[in-house]
Order: C-alpha cells, then structure tokens, then sequence
C-alpha cells in the first residue's frame, strides 16, 4: 500500500516587491497511514508553512504532492477545499473558537462546510464533546473556559467531520505542562483508533511522544 501522504521536492517561494523568500527548498517527505508525526523545527524554519501545504491551506510553488494516491498540487480551488474539508481536520495553537458561539456550536460548525452527510450532528458532537472530557460544557462559551477547556472543544471540532488526517499546529503552545500532557493523551488517543496526526512542535517533550520526528531547518528536512 503507498502511503498516505508523499511530497517529493516540494518548493515554497513567497515574493514580497522584488524580493524572493524561499521558505522550503526542496522536501521529500512520505507519512504512512495511522502514523503519528512529529515535525520539529525553530521559528521561520518552514514548519508551519509544511503543515499548511499537508492540509491543502497553501500550495507548493513547485514540487508534487500526493494524498490518498491522488495528486494534489494540481487541481483547483473547489476541488482541494473538498478534500480538506472530507480528509482533515486542524489544531491551531491559538483555538480560533467563535466567542459568540457555544461549544457545541463551535463543534459543529465545519458541518456548514463538508459536502459529507453526518447523521444526528448534534447527537455526534455531543459525543465528541464527552469523548474530549467536556460532556458538562456544551452550552458554555469560549470564555467561560479555561485553554485547555478550549483546546479540547478545538479538538472535538476537528474530528466532526470524521477525517482521516489530524494536522496540528502547536497546538500544547499556550498551555502549562500538565495541561498540555492531557492534550497528548488525547492525541494518543486518537492515534490508537487509527488516525493519522502530524504535529508541528518546537517543544521537545511534546515531540517525544510521537512515533517519529522529522526536524526542519531553513526549509529543508535534516
């Protein structure tokens, strides 16, 4: 079985007046399924920048990408938004919850988005809401929540779609040791019913406890 994700020489250059940035020189990178990952790197090393061609939120400026046996780079703006939406569901740092919206709304909001039919939503996010330890705060809001309260309806949010592929972007980076510890064992949670996550981390105890660890340095794979 090929793996899930293949990159081969992908290229990533920002123009800004005259002047080129290339922020990732040439990756060869392969994720098999069900696989746990870890990508490593300081800040501007192009890490992020990774994450956001893996979930289709940027496209590589050269270089081929395939997912799930289909190649990627090439196909237009409809096209890959009904992939993401279909295969990946996200974990930023920063949570992005709608302040005005519940948890459970909050949760339920990608649904708008996917062209995939989810039976009883409501009924799912709540379950999902249990499944992250939040089975009392479906009616609270955002800021009725503590940060790791919000990572994990961030969290029930990425998986309503039911997606292949986890992608999450320091997603322990504004949480204290034990809370962020909690947030691991959820992705490894995750990862033992099957899905595949890749995580972008500067934080080597973060890093550990994935399967493997890829390190980016100036926009190569080392």
């Amino acid at each position: 079985m090929p793996p899930l994700i293949q990159l081969h020489q992908v290229k990533k250059v920002y123009t800004l007046g005259e002047k080129r940035i290339e922020v990732l020189k040439g990756i060869d990178l392969e994720v098999e399924k069900g696989e746990f990952l870890a990508i490593m790197g300081v800040s501007g090393s192009g890490k992020s920048t990774l994450l956001n061609i893996i979930g289709l939120m940027d496209r590589p400026t050269t270089g081929e990408y395939i997912l799930m046996g289909e190649r990627i780079d090439n196909l237009d703006d409809d096209r890959l938004s009904e992939f993401r939406n279909a295969y990946i569901g996200f974990v930023f740092q920063e949570f992005y919850l709608i302040e005005y919206l519940t948890a459970i709304e909050n949760i339920l909001l990608p649904i708008l988005y996917s062209h995939r039919h989810i039976s009883h939503p409501q009924k799912r996010g709540l379950q999902l809401l249990e499944k992250v330890g939040l089975a009392d705060c479906a009616k609270k809001k955002p800021s009725q929540l503590s940060g790791g309260q919000q990572q994990r309806v961030a969290i029930a949010r990425a998986l309503i779609n039911e997606p292949e592929i986890i992608l999450a972007d320091e997603p322990t980076g504004q949480l204290d040791t034990k809370t962020a510890l909690e947030i691991m064992d959820i992705f490894h949670q995750l990862h033992a019913e099957g899905k595949t996550i890749i995580m972008v981390t500067h934080d080597p105890e973060m890093a550990s406890k994935a399967g493997r660890v890829v390190r980016i340095k100036d926009g190569l794979i080392v």
